[in-house]
């Protein structure tokens, strides 16, 4: 098994052909690809113990956006799986590559792209609609969960995932930014997500504010059992430098003397440069 780092330029390489004859892709990228493979091996215990779990398996992968989680589990689903990424996202959503610009490049450039097939829905209609997705093996929710619209919605899409008639042997793999920081340089991006999630930017990432006990409950009330999680303390992305400039260019006017307001005040006070990422909750469900 190649190490996580190696393994992460090849898949970067792989899907990107605009990087032949394979110069270094860039370093967000690297990060970015490994952070999910970090993750892999969190829900599994080794990146070894995940490919040998999922090849040839059918995965539904909620929340896809441009694909970062979806190569890695393209990868080790291999040749005789399936990935059925979902993200109700406009496909001219996001930044520096659309939705539509990512997954074609994904789709076209590697033989990784024909384990994919991707759906542009609400995901539960299209559960509703498409029983090959009901029937999938592993379902997984990885960094989606705060771009959803409500916990309510969250509770009835882990019910929809889970129905009287699924295989035992299912399972729900959660991976999601954990409100907990173990590096005091992550407190500015914990605060510039609750401060999102108290008003919401139209078009930013942050819809939601859902703690880890928040989305075991919401879990277990929809049928799920958690069978154990696993924490990746501050993992060395730039999200949390993103997310920092996103609430700073929320309007003064609009948030001024409420919740959201007083979450700035919060998280400029708690600012320490660089900015790191606050902890990820992972979680393995049946």
């Amino acid at each position: 098994m190649p190490d996580i780092s190696d393994l992460a330029v090849s898949l970067i390489q792989q899907t990107n052909p605009s990087l032949s004859p394979k110069p270094e892709p860039s370093r967000i990228a690297i990060s970015q690809t490994q952070h999910r493979l970090n993750i892999l091996q969190a829900w599994f215990g080794s990146l070894e113990t995940a490919r040998n779990a999922l090849e040839g398996k059918a995965v539904l992968e909620i929340g896809c956006g441009q694909g970062d989680m979806t190569v890695a589990l393209a990868w080790a689903v291999g040749p005789a799986g399936k990935v059925h990424a979902i993200d109700p996202a406009p496909l001219d959503y996001g930044s520096p590559e659309t939705l539509r610009e990512a997954q074609h490049r994904i789709s076209s450039s590697s033989p990784l792209g024909g384990r994919i097939n991707w759906i542009q829905s609400d995901p539960i209609e299209a559960l509703k609609q498409d029983a090959e997705l009901g029937a999938a093996d592993y379902v997984v929710l990885a960094h989606s969960l705060l771009y959803m619209k409500s916990a309510e919605y969250v509770g009835e899409l882990f019910r929809a995932v889970r129905s009287d008639t699924e295989p035992a042997s299912r399972r729900l793999l959660v991976a999601e930014w954990g409100m907990r920081v173990s590096n005091k340089s992550a407190k500015a991006h914990l605060y510039a997500v609750k401060a999102q999630a108290a008003r919401p930017l139209e078009s930013g990432n942050v819809q939601l504010y859902l703690a880890p006990k928040v989305t075991r409950e919401l879990a277990v009330s929809a049928g799920w059992k958690e069978e154990e999680e696993r924490w990746i303390e501050s993992p060395e992305v730039d999200d949390g430098v993103w997310e920092v400039a996103a609430a700073r260019s929320m309007s003064v006017a609009e948030v001024n003397g409420d919740v959201a307001w007083r979450l700035l005040e919060d998280m400029e006070r708690v600012m320490v440069e660089p900015v790191r990422c606050m902890d990820v909750w992972t979680s393995v469900l049946h």
